[in-house]
């Protein structure tokens, strides 16, 4: 951008900003630059078009507004990225989020486009069945680009003995997925392109509802969940052996659970556990669908002193009927542990009167024998102006495991980002 189209920017968001004060709006956003450069050995790989892998993962340039205006009763907020992809040189408009707020007494009504975060684990997601884009995570942007908006309609209610929380969505959205075409994915169908998606039609009946009730008790903020819509992901696939077509669907999926989070000992104890019900794949015996499964967590976080912190996780998830899903399983095709299980690591240290950040998170498999490495180094550079780098390492023994996949996708990238 030339020096003549960034004053033509920041004079029309210096107006823009002065217009919406003076109707009681307020202004808010960053600019920002994103890049991340594979560090993996590709030498002969090729992606879905049959061309060579790319170096750059991620080139990414934007710029976001938040609009907000609150009253007594009624409020709004307005979330707008603008941004380039320097590597598909094209320019495009997400809205992030933009719902009206409602406040009745003990109920707060929140409609449109907003994000919804559930449960306690640190990037562990049990009852969070919310859309989530795994592409941005594992190409090294900003963790809040993981989550998305939902069009939803969201009803709070804040009772003395429990509240509730009650989420309609009417259209549905699936997580955003590794396709093979920047990042390298396994592919089960290695001749096969997958050409068809079938989204749930957008009808009434096919609404997802979410129910959360929660209250605290003693120290432990406790939350029971239930919900009724779609997988967000893996979604199901058949092969079509006539056509030579993968035909990829959203299963119907059920799940009910619960969370505990509170301090123990010196340190935040973090309790959660979900059965996923496989409506479509009741008795287990359709390998195109997901088995029901059982999972849970166990998490602690501890503190020493004001600027170190330690953050410890094991996860799990039990395919239920595994001797179904065995029978059932095409010849050639990997199996699956019963039990799949990680353990997780974070550390984050802030020096240099907290302005420098130091961070690692991990994840490793001890069944599966694959892990996710990041760490990362921010930086504050003055109020409201802060630059981070930090690489993602990932790998294992097979080819087809959940990180193991991605090991000719290692990256390292880096962020500069000017908030005002």
């Amino acid at each position: 951008m030339n020096l003549y189209l960034k004053l033509i920017l920041l004079l029309s968001l210096t107006f823009l900003s002065s217009r919406l004060q003076a109707q009681g709006f307020s202004l808010h956003g960053f600019s920002q630059i994103n890049y991340s450069v594979r560090v993996a050995n590709t030498d002969g790989l090729t992606n879905k078009f049959g061309q060579p892998l790319p170096d750059y993962i991620l080139g990414d340039e934007r710029l976001q507004l938040e609009i907000t205006r609150y009253g007594s009763t009624v409020g709004m907020l307005t979330k707008v990225d603008l941004y380039y992809d320097a590597l598909a040189q094209r320019a495009g408009l997400d809205i992030r989020e933009a719902y009206v707020d409602l406040d009745l007494k003990n109920f707060n009504i929140r409609a449109g486009r907003q994000i919804i975060t559930w449960g306690v684990g640190d990037l562990v997601f049990i009852n969070d069945v919310f859309p989530k884009n795994w592409i941005a995570f594992l190409s090294g942007r900003p963790l809040e680009y993981l989550k998305f908006g939902s069009d939803a309609l969201n009803v709070n209610y804040y009772g003395g003995f429990i509240s509730a929380q009650v989420i309609a969505i009417p259209f549905y959205q699936p997580d955003i997925l590794p396709v093979g075409d920047r990042l390298m994915v396994y592919n089960p169908f290695p001749s096969t392109a997958k050409q068809t998606e079938r989204l749930p039609e957008n009808s009434l009946k096919n609404t997802q509802l979410a129910l959360r009730l929660y209250r605290n008790l003693g120290n432990y903020d406790v939350s029971l969940y239930a919900y009724r819509g779609f997988y967000p992901s893996p979604p199901g696939m058949n092969f079509d052996k006539n056509s030579g077509v993968v035909k990829i669907f959203h299963p119907r999926l059920n799940v009910y659970g619960a969370s505990l989070q509170g301090s123990f000992l010196t340190g935040v104890l973090s309790l959660e556990g979900g059965y996923y019900d496989s409506r479509d794949d009741i008795d287990g015996t359709n390998p195109a669908i997901e088995n029901s499964q059982i999972r849970f967590l166990v998490g602690y976080q501890q503190a020493f002193g004001e600027n170190f912190t330690l953050g410890l996780q094991y996860y799990g998830e039990q395919i239920q009927k595994y001797s179904q899903y065995i029978k059932s399983l095409p010849l050639g095709f990997p199996q699956r542990k019963e039990l799949r299980h990680t353990l997780s690591l974070r550390l984050t240290q802030f020096l240099n009167y907290q302005t420098l950040r130091l961070s690692f998170f991990t994840f490793y498999s001890p069944n599966d024998k694959d892990y996710y490495i990041n760490p990362e180094i921010r930086y504050e550079l003055e109020d409201g102006i802060w630059v981070s780098t930090g690489g993602i390492i990932m790998g294992g023994k097979k080819n087809y495991t959940f990180f193991g996949q991605f090991k000719k996708n290692d990256n390292l990238y880096f962020v500069l980002r000017y908030e005002f």
